[in-house]
């Protein structure tokens, strides 16, 4: 079974895609260093920046959280 390329997608629609396709998911999710431990504001949105398969049909996926400032929607400024 072959491994879909969910490089660079959110994380929802990345393990629909996996879990359709008969992968069980693994997730490790990451932080720019200068985020680590510090509370945020704004909207959050995890996309996938490493995929790897695993033995008996499971995947490994590793995210980071991109940070955005409120006024941002659908990646448009709201002026």
């Amino acid at each position: 079974m072959q491994l879909p390329d969910v490089l660079a997608l959110e994380v929802g629609e990345a393990v629909k895609i996996l879990r359709e396709a008969g992968f069980e998911c693994e997730i490790t999710v990451t932080e720019p260093p200068f985020f680590k431990g510090k509370p945020q504001e704004g909207s959050v949105t995890e996309y996938v920046v490493r995929q790897r398969k695993l033995d008996n049909n499971k995947a490994a996926i590793t995210t980071v959280r991109r940070y955005r400032k409120g006024g941002v929607k659908d990646g448009t400024c709201n002026q």
